[in-house]
């Protein structure tokens, strides 16, 4: 049957079709490939109904490639924003589609239309393109995150938070998330014999089941609290590293060693809170076990190239369909097999030494210690290697997607030096004050340090590590957003990037300023159209609802605590200051590909 499938893909490639349409706007002669029964239609035809593969409104719109090219619509951060219908106007916005094609959705923009930005390497001016092209409520085919049963797979795409809410409350007892369509993930879960694939990247009991014992002693706020200490200990010691860090990026002797320096930091905080150890990556002059290092290295490998491979028209059809191991699978799967044999030999020996009583006393308090005494409670539902496995799964995505939002906020620091010292006022007045000479959680509540979770939320604005804030299936029929029904099955995903970008909301929104999310700023926007930019859904790069990141909140304060460590540490500055001339690339999230900045020891006080 794979043959076969393979032979017809081929022969459908091979033919060209030119098909024309009388829409009752204007003809339209567009060029296909295969047989999609899809038409493009002029914008003239905007109000008119046209034919398309599902079921569409009176008022839904298709935008064809002939009247808007895409090198016309994918402007870079300066460009114009073309207002549409919807969040600046208050309106409700007509729903349009872009043009998608069996199995490879709208992946390919010559024949659907969409914006030429590779969503790899410049997701930023790709999103906005899709927007100003196609509005704040549209359609695409995205072979990531679309529908999985629908072979051109249909996503909707909405900007308004507001309609989003909607969704997640009609989630039902067991809603979808993102990790459902991670199929490199789940392909090598399978392969290795997960117990806990079902739990992780399913719906239903199984997951029910799963969440409700990973959650538990780690997404509550008193929770995540209590790992501060060892949190807090393990910033300190990684910022003595990022000097070094940065000599041996500038040297040239490893390209990208400042990413590679803020992944080794993501790794020694997690490692404190989840195995109660201190390992010391971070900072190149310490003595280290290798075995982390390759963890680390292990982990950005695996996850960035599954990514890669998730966004690929090629990888879906050899790997994921046709079930062949490609190139790039091998490539990821040797960087999970190298991080769960180290994390379970890590583990294994973790379990052996609590089952003896040599368990040091942060150890006793870490989060595996705490997992494995629950593990044993009368009526756990959940064995050793399910404890294990999850254990290995969150330090494994703990790695990459913190770093990121690290790398993020750390560019915008060094390239902002009125920013930094505000932030280092801030900080030290906080620790003199209130922390007693140490970084501690008072010092870093929202209360004490407003500045520092301004930057934070600013960094997200301009720079979201996940412009795709949420993504959700409808669980139930009928249900209508932006006054239109959804059907059970349909897939939503909330854009929340073009929203901090649109001019007509945000006061020059090219801009890095913290300021505008002090409570002055916020209190002023309220009542007024920009009050939508407050929204809690377009806060975090952690989804919501009751699959929100379980690790959200220790991810959170690692971000507080190490860029508070680094600022008291160290003047920071980068010779790249605008934001055009700054690279970055899709890895398990969007991360910048860090310049060579200069860190200059402060002048500690006597």
């Amino acid at each position: 049957m794979n043959s076969a499938l393979l032979l017809h893909l081929r022969v459908a490639s091979s033919r060209c079709l030119r098909v024309t349409f009388n829409n009752g706007g204007g003809i339209v002669s567009t060029k296909f490939l295969g047989r999609s029964s899809r038409p493009a239609i002029s914008i003239a035809a905007s109000r008119s109904k046209s034919n398309h593969a599902f079921p569409r409104a009176a008022n839904d719109i298709a935008i064809s490639p002939s009247s808007a090219s895409p090198t016309d619509i994918s402007p870079s951060r300066s460009s114009k924003f073309v207002q549409w219908d919807g969040l600046a106007n208050g309106k409700t916005p007509n729903l349009t589609h872009a043009r998608s094609f069996p199995i490879i959705g709208s992946a390919i923009p010559q024949l659907s239309g969409i914006p030429k930005n590779n969503l790899l390497t410049n997701a930023y001016d790709f999103w906005i393109g899709m927007r100003n092209q196609y509005g704040e409520f549209y359609t695409f085919g995205s072979i990531m995150a679309g529908n999985p049963n629908d072979i051109y797979r249909t996503s909707y795409i909405i900007n308004d938070p507001r309609e989003f809410v909607k969704i997640i409350r009609a989630g039902g007892k067991f809603p979808s998330s993102v990790l459902e369509n991670l199929w490199v993930n789940i392909r090598w879960a399978e392969m290795r014999g997960f117990h806990t694939r079902e739990g992780i990247h399913g719906r239903g009991e199984e997951w029910r089941r799963i969440r409700t014992f990973l959650q538990t002693d780690l997404l509550h706020p008193d929770s995540a609290r209590g790992y501060l200490p060892g949190i807090i200990h393990s910033a300190g010691l990684a910022s003595k590293g990022a000097q070094a860090a940065a000599i041996l990026q500038s040297s040239e002797e490893e390209n990208g060693a400042l990413n590679s320096y803020l992944d080794r930091c993501a790794f020694d905080m997690f490692s404190s809170m989840m195995l109660g150890i201190y390992t010391e990556t971070a900072d190149e002059t310490t003595r280290t076990d290798p075995e982390n290092e390759r963890f680390v290295k292990g982990a950005v490998q695996g996850l960035g190239t599954a990514i890669e491979m998730i966004f690929s028209p090629y990888e879906l059809i050899v790997g994921k369909i046709l079930k062949c191991e490609t190139s790039k699978m091998k490539h990821c799967f040797e960087g999970f097999d190298a991080a769960w044999a180290i994390a379970r030999d890590k583990i294994e020996s973790f379990i052996e030494r609590k089952e003896r009583g040599e368990l040091s006393e942060n150890e006793q308090v870490s989060y595996l210690s705490r997992a494995l005494d629950r593990q044993k409670e009368e009526g756990s539902n959940v064995t050793v290697r399910e404890v294990m496995e999850l254990a290995f799964l969150s330090m494994f995505a703990a790695v990459d997607t913190t770093s990121s939002v690290l790398s993020w906020n750390l560019l915008h620091i060094a390239r902002s030096p009125d920013v930094q010292e505000k932030l280092f006022q801030e900080i030290s007045a906080s620790v003199e004050t209130v922390g007693h000479g140490k970084i501690t959680a008072e010092v870093l509540s929202k209360s004490n340090a407003p500045y520092l979770h301004a930057l934070i939320r600013e960094t997200h604005r301009l720079t979201p590590t996940r412009p795709i804030a949420i993504n959700k299936t409808v669980d139930i029929d009928n249900l209508e957003v932006h006054g239109r029904k959804m059907q059970r099955g349909d897939v939503v995903l909330l854009e929340s990037y073009s929203q901090g970008m649109n001019s007509d909301l945000v006061e020059n929104p090219e801009e890095f300023r913290p300021e505008r999310w002090l409570r002055d700023a916020v209190e002023a926007r309220k009542g007024s159209p920009s009050e939508i930019i407050d929204h809690p859904f377009l806060a975090t790069p952690f989804s919501q609802g009751a699959r929100k990141c379980p690790g959200s909140r220790v991810a959170t304060n690692e971000i507080k605590v190490l860029l508070s460590q680094l600022v008291l540490d160290w003047k920071i500055s980068s010779p790249i200051t605008e934001l055009e001339n700054v690279r970055y690339q899709q890895q398990a999230t969007i991360e910048v590909k860090l310049p060579c900045l200069q860190f200059e020891p402060r002048l500690q006080p006597k």
